[in-house]
């Protein structure tokens, strides 16, 4: 009787062009259709993953259920980034107040390889100052050419953001030079814009601790930080 009742069914709605569609948006108009028609609800079959047949009750209940944990997934994850930012905002802001303190280029030096060790977990940092600028650096800092520097790391220091990843073999030597090997990943900070004073170099063995896809937002406050700090320590002409 019952499989007559649905042939009846399919046959008038296949005529009337009645669509699943159609029924979908009718039931989402309706949301109290199966409470008023509870034959209706008798008659349906929601099949269980497992394979069993469950009611529409428990159905609408397990995908409540899902969505639950999905959103708390999702608000955990949110909360965790919050953790993190936080953290990182507290020991930037701890490198930025020790750059302020700062009275040398040796000094700011110090502050900020010290951070990239104990703060930031970092295994290999270098602050290079650009030789060929319009400033001139004490003989006793950590001076690169400037040229020399443009020409082996491709053009980073014209990029002017961070650049985050793995680097080319000559890129690692001329910036972390015996320990070039040991450098599977790094992050090179461009320091001032539009002309390039410095550069920061961040290595860590982890090759997946410097990625395409991380943030580099307190990297270039870190850079935009230092440009403003270091041409106070230049020799003054």
């Amino acid at each position: 009787m019952k499989d007559d009742h649905t042939a009846q069914l399919r046959s008038r709605d296949t005529q009337q062009g009645i669509s699943a569609e159609d029924v979908a948006a009718y039931l989402a108009a309706h949301p109290d259709f199966f409470k008023r028609h509870e034959q209706a609800l008798l008659d349906l079959d929601l099949p269980h993953r497992a394979g069993a047949a469950v009611s529409l009750v428990e159905r609408q209940v397990s995908l409540l259920r899902e969505r639950n944990i999905d959103s708390r997934q999702r608000l955990g994850r949110l909360m965790e980034t919050a953790r993190d930012n936080d953290l990182l905002f507290s020991r930037t802001r701890r490198l930025v107040l020790g750059l302020l303190e700062a009275d040398s280029l040796e000094g700011c030096s110090r502050v900020v390889l010290d951070a990239l060790r104990r703060d930031f977990s970092i295994d290999q940092g270098r602050l290079y100052l650009l030789s060929g600028t319009a400033l001139e650096w004490p003989l006793s800092a950590n001076i690169l050419d400037r040229a020399e520097a443009g020409s082996a790391l491709n053009g980073l220091l014209g990029v002017g953001r961070p650049i985050v990843g793995p680097l080319r073999p000559q890129e690692r030597a001329i910036l972390f030079g015996n320990v070039a090997e040991e450098v599977q990943s790094a992050a090179v900070v461009p320091i001032g814009n539009p002309s390039c004073i410095a550069v920061l170099a961040a290595g860590s063995s982890d090759p997946r601790r410097f990625h395409a896809e991380m943030g580099t937002m307190f990297l270039e406050f870190i850079g935009e930080v230092l440009a403003r700090m270091l041409p106070h320590h230049a020799l003054k002409s």
